[in-house]
């Protein structure tokens, strides 16, 4: 039974409802600011699992609005078969539970059954403020998942490596058959005591009441025989830290760093080793799971996360780019911003959009920038060639306050695979790459330059894409010409802080800001300066290429000539 879709009304910062779909993948990732309710949508969907009490119900300060409902409702799916449950809170009272029907569930509901199915199927839910209390019930849980997933093996005869598994069984089914037979004997005991008391008890009340009618009987309890559950309810676990300091430390007392990879390698290595039983329907809840860890550990943390998400449903919300592995199989990853009334798929990953260059290329941008799946968090993107073009724009993002994400693509293969990735959501972004119709190429060289270039347009699937293009290269367009690559670094952050005082550089950071202007605020590209042009048609590109081709072929023959004819003197 998956969770397909979870909506929330009227707690905390979700007044309206808020809705979020899941596919059959298996992670969801929830990007967005600060305060947009990232770790309030984790929150509210463990809630709904909660059994609640007067002590640990909603507080009334989590209703937006205390004179309304604070409303849970989740869709879950079994096969064909759908079922929406809602549980609903009033203030100042506990909440209920309603089916599809909208009826309140009681015993006698027609979906009763498999409302407790779910309910008992409580998440894993991990977040930054554990308490001690918090963690060793989330370790006494999986410790119980273990012990159900090994007894319902047994009672299922599915043997598996243990040595111990013959004579597990036969002593399993050893105290099966004598627990009823026990309990029997024990219930029959203890009747005749309560008949006995039922008896004395009556004469005094009959006495007392002047009424022989009156009787009082104590009935003892009935039981319907032995279960896993009983083994379940009787065990517990905990789990300690040894270190060079100290031993036998528990768990709970360590670092926080400590304590949410721990937990998170034991689930992991659980379900690698399959001692939980079925995860495909045990839901993962870790709320920002780069809290309090360094960098590698991130890294780290993100190669587990993606090898949990392949065996259960994993949802996390995180301010961390490291997590988002692109590198990775594209089977398993949706990633959602957090919206006013519901959360916006930016992306859902398919294998089949990507060939094996692209994930070549993917893997060399993550090695090379870390923060390259910013993307995710922006909202407005660049993606740009070089180097020289992104020192330029970063200059002015920061300077202007803009709140866009520059992408480095180095090559303009690797601009090809950020399309195809950005395009897979519906996002406003601009491309800016080198035309690279320099005359000292040869004429194979610039064929291949054009094929690039018209690759990029290709990738331009709506008009919410714009691509812009420096002629030959950024240096020549902003007016400065060739520049070496030893100097390129050094020559635009004077160009950029005016160190220079020349006109030629002035007039370059008058070309730069006005670029970085009409991509930021969507000004028409007729503003575009001599030396950039906005690319609409492969008529545009093929302008740059086709005459300079022919030209180049052309001395390409002639030379080739002459040298036929020098060789045919000797």
């Amino acid at each position: 039974m998956r969770i397909t879709k979870f909506s929330v009304t009227n707690y905390k910062v979700f007044s309206e409802k808020f809705t979020i779909d899941f596919s059959a993948d298996s992670i969801a990732i929830l990007t967005g600011r600060n305060n947009t309710g990232k770790s309030t949508i984790l929150e509210a969907i463990n809630c709904f699992f909660v059994k609640d009490t007067k002590t640990n119900t909603i507080a009334s300060d989590c209703f937006s609005d205390t004179n309304n409902e604070i409303i849970l409702e989740a869709e879950f799916l079994s096969g064909e078969e759908s079922h929406t449950f809602f549980k609903k809170y009033q203030a100042g009272s506990l909440p209920k539970y309603y089916g599809t029907d909208t009826k309140e569930i009681k015993a006698k509901h027609p979906e009763k059954d498999i409302f407790d199915e779910i309910i008992n199927n409580k998440p894993y839910y991990i977040t930054p403020a554990m308490t001690t209390e918090d963690i060793n019930q989330l370790i006494q849980t999986m410790y119980s998942q273990i012990i159900k997933s090994k007894l319902e093996k047994i009672e299922l005869e599915i043997a598996d490596e243990d040595p111990d598994y013959e004579i597990m069984k036969r002593e399993y089914d050893q105290i099966r058959k004598a627990y009823p037979i026990f309990l029997k004997k024990l219930k029959k005991s203890i009747d005749l005591v309560l008949d006995k008391v039922s008896n004395d008890v009556s004469g005094d009340l009959r006495k007392l009441f002047s009424n022989d009618e009156l009787a009082l009987e104590v009935l003892g309890g009935e039981s319907d025989g032995f279960s896993a559950s009983d083994l379940v309810k009787s065990t517990s676990s905990s789990i300690v830290i040894d270190s060079n300091r100290q031993k036998q430390m528990p768990l709970a007392n360590q670092g926080t760093g400590l304590q949410r990879m721990s937990l998170i390698y034991l689930i992991q290595n659980m379900i690698q080793n399959k001692l939980l039983g079925n995860t495909e329907e045990k839901l993962l809840l870790i709320d920002e799971p780069e809290a309090f860890l360094h960098p590698e550990a991130v890294r780290a943390l993100s190669r587990s996360l993606y090898e949990i998400g392949a065996r259960m449903p994993l949802m996390i919300s995180t301010h961390s780019p490291v997590l988002i592995d692109l590198a990775e199989k594209h089977t398993s990853i949706q990633v959602f911003r957090v919206g006013e009334n519901k959360a916006i798929q930016l992306y859902k990953s398919a294998t089949t959009q990507f060939d094996d260059n692209d994930i070549k290329n993917m893997k060399i941008l993550n090695y090379v920038d870390s923060y390259i799946n910013e993307f995710f968090f922006a909202d407005k993107i660049v993606i740009v060639e070089g180097d020289t073009e992104y020192i330029a724009f970063k200059h002015f993002f920061k300077e202007k306050n803009v709140n866009i994400h520059i992408i480095r693509a180095r090559g303009k293969a690797t601009i090809c695979t950020l399309m195809k990735i950005l395009n897979q959501f519906n996002t406003n972004y601009d491309v800016i790459h080198d035309v690279d119709n320099n005359y000292k190429f040869s004429s194979k060289t610039l064929q291949a330059q054009l094929t690039n270039c018209k690759n990029i347009l290709k990738l331009k699937i709506s008009n919410n894409i714009r691509i812009f293009s420096s002629v030959s290269n950024f240096e020549e367009a902003i007016g400065i010409g060739e520049i070496e690559n030893s100097k390129k670094t050094q020559t635009i952050y004077n160009i950029l802080n005016e160190v220079a005082t020349s006109g030629v550089y002035k007039e370059a950071r008058k070309k730069v800001e006005n670029l970085f202007d009409i991509i930021t605020n969507q000004k028409e590209i007729n503003q575009l300066d001599d030396g950039f042009k906005g690319i609409t048609s492969e008529q545009d590109y093929e302008d740059f290429f086709i005459g300079l081709i022919a030209e180049k072929k052309k001395e390409e023959r002639e030379q080739q000539e002459q040298v036929n004819n020098e060789e045919n003197v000797k």
